[in-house]
């Protein structure tokens, strides 16, 4: 939604300050890094997704060509809020250090970490914060970013957030579920109401090729790639990307089956087999039901929802319609799908 976008401008702008040459890159799907210099300074700047940093940002930074030294920054954003003047900063957890490590790996010298507070984004869940909570945040968090470019370029090392590292690695078996299971199920709860046209905005701007427009009349469709990174449903021009609580109980009624239970007794049953006494077995059932069994039930719904009657009866139970957006501040569509 431009947040990590707002990021890289501001280090763009004191490199120009500083009559340095950059370059901001979207990291998409599918894509690879570019080559650079040895005397380039990358900064790394992502949303942070369930206290750790998103697959594609995974992903991106494993397969970055060999950094032979070459100089670094990581900088994830994480959802700050401000409600009557009370500033609650948001948890980046191993966000940070976890793609620190990969370019370590991948031979870059990590200059500096640090967590940076931009207003939160997740519409799927709360309204959007007003334009002068969202100003409040957006200007604290610029300051504190040029602050620390600042300092990089001077020579220095800068390695903020031990205290969330140390909540993150404790929550790690959490971000772990998010990454592998929460994810997928989040992905599915979107859908089109009756005010979308079809344009295809939300296809074209998603970093992770995730949607695909599909059915009749032709509506988005959310593929388990996506990452939730809430791009699509601020952006579109009609508002029309809405979640619903039908969704949500639905998926967690399908969830709460005990498969594993009835798989467990019918194998001992039938064939003598203790299923328990396998190490992972039981998790990989579960797992692998809960993914075909929303898949399905997904297929089903957008199938079910080329109904006019059922998209407007879901759009009028959805919490998300009264919900304001959110677009960072400064940034455009442009911006966020540059080409």
């Amino acid at each position: 939604t431009g947040n990590s976008y707002n990021v890289a401008k501001w280090c763009s702008q004191i490199a120009a300050e500083k009559g340095l040459e950059s370059e901001l890159i979207q990291v998409r799907a599918g894509e690879k890094a570019p080559s650079v210099s040895p005397q380039t300074l990358t900064v790394f700047t992502y949303p942070t997704h369930g206290f750790t940093a998103p697959w594609l940002m995974i992903k991106y930074a494993w397969n970055l060509p060999k950094g032979e030294k070459r100089h670094a920054i990581v900088m994830p954003t994480r959802a700050g809020v401000r409600i009557k003047g009370v500033f609650i900063p948001g948890m980046e957890g191993t966000a940070g250090y976890l793609i620190a490590l990969l370019l370590w790996l991948r031979g870059y010298s990590v200059r500096a970490v640090m967590g940076v507070d931009m207003p939160s984004n997740w519409t799927a869940v709360h309204w959007g914060l007003s334009e002068e909570n969202s100003a409040v945040i957006t200007t604290l968090a610029e300051s504190k970013v040029k602050s620390l470019m600042h300092t990089v370029l001077i020579g220095y090392r800068h390695y903020d957030g031990m205290v969330q590292l140390t909540i993150g690695l404790l929550l790690a078996q959490i971000s772990l579920m998010y990454l592998i299971l929460a994810q997928l199920i989040l992905a599915k709860l979107f859908f089109a109401s009756d005010n979308c046209n079809g344009c295809s905005v939300c296809q074209s701007i998603c970093p992770k090729k995730a949607l695909k427009m599909a059915g009749s009349p032709k509506r988005p469709y959310w593929a388990y790639s996506c990452d939730s990174c809430m791009a699509c449903m601020n952006f579109c021009p009609q508002e029309a990307i809405e979640v619903s609580p039908i969704i949500v109980t639905l998926f967690y009624y399908i969830t709460s089956v005990p498969i594993l239970a009835y798989v467990t007794r019918y194998s001992a049953e039938w064939y003598g087999l203790q299923l328990e006494t396998i190490p992972l077995l039981g998790f990989s059932i579960h797992y692998l039901y809960t993914v075909l069994a929303i898949a399905i039930s997904y297929w089903f719904l957008h199938f079910t929802f080329g109904s006019r009657l059922i998209r407007a009866v879901a759009a009028k139970l959805s919490h998300t319609r009264y919900f304001r957006r959110y677009r960072a501040q400064g940034a455009t569509l442009g911006d966020i799908h540059r080409k």
